[in-house]
């Protein structure tokens, strides 16, 4: 009889210990995850911050700026009610002012991108931004309309940020005064349009371009002609000097 209330006892003592352990594992594992968790969120909402500063603002209308904004608020404010912090709260603050400044301003500075180095930067950004969208739409967050509109947009501005090098590279041409490099670049800005011009997006600037490649390229004409000219007549001006020196010098030889 001592023996089995020994046994149990030791039984007890075994099981509680094991329950003792598991719960502190498992305590621990909840702390662990809650903590990755709160990070995520904070880590989601400062990315997406990061990625919208990067991309220049006229290439996004102002429904997807609201958007974007709202969505960073809204991580920022779970990340606080999951766990309250200072810093969470300013970070908040901050997104509920981007919200503001989205909402209050319709039109947005137009600043274009004229390096290539930059435009691939924002190439970069406008992808992450594409699959943030693709995954806010698998998830249901937006609707397929709203999915649609977006992504298209960003479509467009991955077009836009070659077209600006470009057209970029066309204008300092044209202030250098060399046409032909001028045309060269806006070719490869009708290029580009064409690559995204199924819906007509672009057919209005590609019939303005064509038109001033027409002039870069007659201008060009009119340029390579003079130089032409002005060759001839320094070729013929130095025909005339060479005889000159030759009629000198067989007079200095007689003399």
């Amino acid at each position: 009889m001592t023996s089995v209330i020994v046994f149990g006892v030791v039984l007890c003592l075994a099981l509680g210990i094991i329950m003792f352990v598991y719960s502190r594992q498992s305590a621990e594992k909840k702390r662990v995850n809650h903590v990755r968790k709160v990070r995520a969120l904070g880590d989601r909402a400062r990315n997406l911050m990061f990625v919208i500063e990067e991309i220049p603002p006229h290439y996004l209308d102002q429904n997807m700026r609201i958007h974007l904004a709202r969505t960073i608020a809204e991580l920022f404010q779970q990340q606080y009610d999951a766990e309250p912090d200072d810093k969470v709260a300013k970070q908040l603050q901050n997104a509920k002012q981007m919200v503001d400044f989205a909402t209050k301003n319709k039109n947005v500075s137009k600043v274009p991108v004229t390096d290539i180095q930059a435009a691939n930067n924002v190439r970069r950004n406008l992808k992450i931004l594409h699959k943030h969208i693709t995954i806010q739409y698998q998830e249901k967050q937006i609707a397929h309309k709203t999915a649609q509109e977006f992504l298209k947009q960003l479509r467009r501005a991955f077009t836009q940020t070659i077209i600006e090098v470009y057209a970029s590279a066309g204008k300092k041409a044209e202030k250098e005064g060399k046409p032909k490099i001028a045309a060269l670049n806006y070719r490869r800005v009708i290029n580009e349009m064409g690559k995204q011009n199924q819906g007509g997006e672009f057919t209005d600037q590609i019939l303005v371009t064509k038109k001033r490649i027409d002039e870069l390229e007659n201008e060009a004409t009119k340029l390579e002609q003079k130089a032409r000219l002005e060759g001839d007549q320094l070729s013929k001006q130095l025909e005339e000097m060479e005889q000159k020196e030759d009629e000198w010098k067989k007079k200095q030889v007689y003399d």
